[in-house]
Order: C-alpha cells, then sequence, then structure tokens
C-alpha cells in the first residue's frame, strides 16, 4: 500500500511537471466535461419525456423499454468516448510538443484533433461498445456469481486499457485507422515493456483531498448545523470537479510521455529515466500478478 502511495506520488510529480510548463492542457479536459455535460442534457431531456409519455419506468419496462435503456446507455458512452477522446488527443499533442522544448498553443492540439475526427469517432464506437458490454456483464445476474464476475470483468477492462493504451498518440501521429491503431498500440506496449505487467501507477492521490472533504461532509450532517453541511457539500463537489479534470489532464500527459518513449527511445529532461523505463514493470520483491491491481 505504501508502496503504491509513494509511486502515485512520484507520477504526479512527474506528469506535473509538465503541466506547470503549460497550464493551457487543464483546458481541454475542461472544455470536454462541459461539452459532455450539454450534450447529455440534451439528450435526457427528451428521454425522460418519452419514458414518462409510455408509462416505461425501472420496475416495469419490458422489451420496448429495455431496448431503449439500452441505446440510451450506448449513447451516453458513445458520446463521453467522442468527446473525451477529442480532446485528449489535443492533450498528448500539445504534451508531446512540451517533451520536445516546445511551446504549443491551445489551437495547435485542435487542429491536430481535427483531421483526425473519423478515425477518433470510429474509435470511439469501440470504446463505447466495450464499455456497454462490461456494463450488461455486471449488471447480469450471471450464474459465476458477482465476485467471480466481477474479478473478470475488471481483469478484462484491465486488459483492454493496457491494449488500447496508445490508441491516440498513434492515431494523431502516424496516421492510422482505429483498428491499426489498437493494433500497433498494443504492438508498442509489448516491445518496450512486455506482455506481463504491472498496472502500478495509480493518480488516485489527487482524490485524497476530495476523498476527506466528503468524509468530513459526511459527519457534518449528522452534528453540524445545516448550513455548515451546506458549505461543505459544495465545497467537495468543487473538489471532485478539480480533482477529476487534474487526473484527466496527467493521463494524457503520462500517455504522450510514454508514447515518447516508446517510439523514440529518448527520455524527457522533464521526467526521470526510471520513471519511464519502470512503467508498468513490476518492482523485485512484490508479489506478481499478471495485469492487476492498476488504475492508469
Amino acid at each position: 500500500m505504501f508502496q503504491r502511495i509513494a509511486r502515485g506520488w512520484h507520477l504526479f510529480k512527474q506528469t506535473f511537471a509538465i503541466l506547470s510548463r503549460e497550464k493551457s492542457l487543464v483546458l481541454y479536459p475542461v472544455i470536454s466535461g462541459i461539452i459532455i455535460l450539454l450534450i447529455l442534457g440534451v439528450l435526457f431531456i427528451p428521454t425522460l419525456f418519452i419514458f414518462a409519455g409510455t408509462g416505461i419506468n425501472p420496475d416495469n419496462m419490458g422489451i420496448t423499454g429495455y431496448a431503449l435503456w439500452i441505446v440510451m446507455l450506448f449513447v451516453i458512452f458513445l458520446v463521453t468516448a467522442f468527446v473525451s477522446s477529442f480532446f485528449k488527443a489535443g492533450i498528448v499533442h500539445n504534451a508531446t510538443e512540451v517533451i520536445k522544448g516546445n511551446d504549443p498553443a491551445f489551437k495547435d492540439g485542435i487542429s491536430a484533433a481535427m483531421p483526425k475526427i473519423g478515425s477518433i469517432f470510429a474509435w470511439a464506437f469501440i470504446a463505447a461498445t466495450v464499455g456497454l458490454i462490461l456494463s450488461l456483464l455486471r449488471e447480469s445476474d450471471n450464474p459465476l456469481g458477482r465476485f467471480l464476475t466481477e474479478i473478470i470483468i475488471g481483469i478484462a477492462g484491465a486488459v483492454w486499457n493496457l491494449v488500447t493504451f496508445f490508441v491516440i498518440p498513434v492515431m494523431i501521429f502516424e496516421d492510422k485507422g482505429a483498428i491499426p491503431s489498437i493494433k500497433e498500440s498494443w504492438h508498442l506496449f509489448k516491445q518496450t515493456w512486455g506482455e506481463t505487467v504491472i498496472a502500478g501507477f495509480s493518480f488516485g492521490i489527487v482524490m485524497i483531498p476530495a476523498f476527506l472533504l466528503m468524509v468530513g461532509t459526511f459527519f457534518s450532517a449528522m452534528f453540524l448545523p445545516f448550513e455548515v453541511f451546506g458549505g461543505m457539500l459544495v465545497l467537495t463537489i468543487l473538489v471532485f470537479a478539480v480533482s477529476a479534470i487534474l487526473i484527466s489532464a496527467l493521463q494524457g500527459i503520462l500517455v504522450a510521455l510514454l508514447y515518447h518513449y516508446a517510439k523514440t527511445g529518448e527520455m524527457s529532461p522533464l521526467v526521470d529515466r526510471e520513471f519511464i523505463e519502470g512503467a508498468f514493470v513490476e518492482k523485485k520483491g512484490s508479489m506478481a500478478s499478471k495485469f492487476s491491481g492498476g488504475n492508469i
């Protein structure tokens, strides 16, 4: 546990150094989040009217209601995957420019992503399909049992994350389509770090202040005046939002760093050699496990 916290703190410092050099990278997840909320809001309002008008409710969906629910769930996954991938492409492009010693502008990332919008949409469609399948499996009454199902789904999700880790930079820098990018992503990963890896990096440390505030808010609801509880609730929501934005930006930077190293073998002066070369590699003396535990 302490080793993971130490690695998480090291990961945060290394990627945050690049974010500090180019603060406009934060704009991409901010704009991405706003667009996703607006689109989903526009989609959900008419859907709620459809459900209300047809008398469909969660307790009595029927085949029609369930089919509509599946479609809406897929649309949510698709919108989220497409918008977030588009702006992640901007982060990866501009972070790579910073790594090379350049000073990119916000519009440079958008300009790099725009010509690849078709490939990004195709990738989003694939990612949304996988996400929907995993979500439905998690919700189903699987005879294998809930615990075993969660383990299988968790492993499948972790493997998928590793296989597709470099999809965005491959599409942006190598001008490949969605499926060729997935293949190249996995090839790069195996070539650089091998097939048996530990997903040992996590940005969970960024969320610690938000979780502490959440605990404080819970107790304030029981023992403190409503005004204090309301203020703490608002503060908690804001901290969670800032943490999510920060994690999104840092994840894009991490992908850019590792892709740059995987393709060129060059080390950015902004990060430690051990940080790059030890990524996804199990440290000696720790318990071995294939594709286990991490949150990339």
